[in-house]
């Protein structure tokens, strides 16, 4: 029996609606900062019972509000009922986003942006790689003295897209909470939103301290 079938109404728990509003502020932190200009970006909540709170496409992402958010089904990635009939449609990115929450039971929440530094260092498609930064150790390092790689997977077509759904568990470095698609922006994922935001801002650091390539 599908998530649908068993909840074909689903609301947000009360412990859920918290965290819905603290991502929504992560969200406007990310537009603030001018790494969500427009409508780019996308963050989701794993819920309880098979669900995944995704925020909608076509929106301003500085002006979001916990309701908005879009059930979807993790096993089966549907828009559950009766979410389907409206205007309103999750982001073609969402499968990175269930990716990420199928191959990681401890990602419970996902963020999406684009910071600049970041994107001009992934561009090449390379994996991106750091030593002796002390920042390193917000991101899985011990200590300054390891290297950290920071996963980068080519950008997809939007038709290519849900295959990283199954695809972008291959890419994902144990205790590293991210992944990057190149010249285009990064996933981070934590327990909670804040926790997601403060990875990404360690990662737009390195890249801005390590300079232009």
């Amino acid at each position: 029996m599908t998530t649908e079938q068993l909840n074909p109404f689903p609301m947000p728990s009360a412990l859920e609606l918290v965290l819905l509003s603290e991502l929504v502020k992560v969200a406007r932190t990310c537009y603030g900062r001018g790494w969500s200009y427009g409508t780019a970006g996308n963050f989701s909540l794993r819920g309880r019972g098979g669900i995944v709170w995704q925020s909608p496409s076509g929106l301003n992402k500085g002006a979001l509000n916990p309701t908005q958010f879009i059930p979807i089904d993790l096993s089966t990635a549907t828009v559950i009922w009766p979410a389907a009939a409206s205007p309103v449609r999750p982001s073609q990115e969402m499968a990175v986003h269930l990716g990420i929450y199928r191959a990681d039971p401890c990602a419970l929440t996902v963020v999406h942006t684009h910071p600049p530094h970041l994107v001009r260092q992934s561009r090449s498609g390379e994996v991106l790689v750091f030593q002796g930064e002390e920042m390193q150790k917000h991101l899985g390092c011990a200590d300054h003295l390891q290297t950290l790689r920071l996963p980068v997977l080519p950008n997809p077509t939007p038709a290519a897209m849900p295959a990283l759904t199954q695809g972008v568990a291959g890419h994902i470095v144990p205790g590293v909470p991210l992944v990057i698609l190149a010249g285009h922006g990064v996933y981070a994922w934590a327990k909670t939103p804040m926790e997601a935001l403060s990875f990404i801002e360690a990662a737009e650091f390195l890249c801005q301290t390590r300079g232009s390539t």
